[in-house]
C-alpha cells in the first residue's frame, strides 16, 4: 500500500481538529476524554449534566468554591463590569457515551488502517526489531513494559494538562506558550528515546 505524500498527510491531519471543532465546538482532547471517564468512575457523574452555564451561575459557583476553599473573607464584593462574556466557552461536560464513542473510533480507525495495509494482527508487543531486541536484553515481558510505558505517558499527560492532540494539534496551532513547551518536550523525549533504543540495540 502506497504511503501518502507529506503534504497530503499534513492537510489530512490538520482537518481532524478543524472538523472536530466545527461539528462539536470543542477542541480535540484524547487524554482529556480518558481523564473524564476515570474521574467519573472515581467521583461519579458531574452534577450539571446538560446545558450551558450562564454568567450569573458561573459567578455564583466561583464564589461558592472560593468561600469553601479560602473562607468568606477571600470573596471581594464588586459590581460586574458590564463587559459581555462569551457564554459558549463555559459548557457542561460531554456524557460518558460521547467519550466512549470517540475512543472506540480511534481504535476502529487504527484497526481499519492496519487492515487496509495488510498488517493487522493482535500481539502483546510492538512490531519492531529494536523493541524486540530491547525486550530481550531487559528480560521483561513486552506487555509489562508497554503497560509501564502507558502509565508513564498517562502521568505525563496529566501533569502537562494535555497530550499530543490537545497540545500538539490544537494548542500549537493557537500559539499557546504552554502547548509549545509541552509539544517540544513530547517530541524531544521521543527523539531522545529513539536514540537511546538505537544505542541499546
Amino acid at each position: 500500500m502506497a504511503l501518502w505524500s507529506w503534504w497530503l498527510s499534513s492537510f489530512a491531519l490538520a482537518a481532524v481538529p478543524i472538523a472536530h471543532w466545527l461539528f462539536l465546538n470543542r477542541a480535540v482532547a484524547v487524554s482529556g476524554r480518558y481523564s473524564a471517564l476515570i474521574d467519573r468512575i472515581r467521583f461519579g457523574a458531574p452534577r450539571d449534566g446538560s446545558g450551558e452555564m450562564d454568567q450569573a451561575a458561573l459567578l455564583e459557583a466561583l464564589r461558592a468554591q472560593t468561600a469553601a476553599d479560602f473562607g468568606d473573607d477571600a470573596i471581594e464584593e464588586t459590581e460586574p463590569s458590564g463587559e459581555s462574556v462569551d457564554e459558549t466557552i463555559v459548557r457542561s461536560p460531554q456524557g460518558s457515551i460521547a467519550h466512549l464513542l470517540f475512543l472506540a473510533g480511534l481504535a476502529l480507525g487504527g484497526a481499519a488502517s492496519a487492515m487496509l495495509a495488510g498488517s493487522f494482527s493482535l500481539r502483546g508487543g510492538l512490531n519492531g526489531d529494536v523493541f524486540a531486541s530491547v525486550v530481550g536484553q531487559l528480560g521483561i515481558p513486552a506487555p509489562v513494559l508497554l503497560l509501564f510505558g502507558g502509565l508513564c505517558v498517562g502521568f505525563g499527560t496529566r501533569m502537562a494538562a494535555g497530550c499530543t492532540s490537545g497540545h500538539g494539534l490544537c494548542g500549537v496551532s493557537q500559539f499557546q506558550t504552554g502547548s509549545l513547551v509541552a509539544t517540544a518536550a513530547f517530541f524531544g523525549a521521543g527523539v531522545g528515546t529513539s536514540f537511546a533504543l538505537g544505542a541499546l540495540q
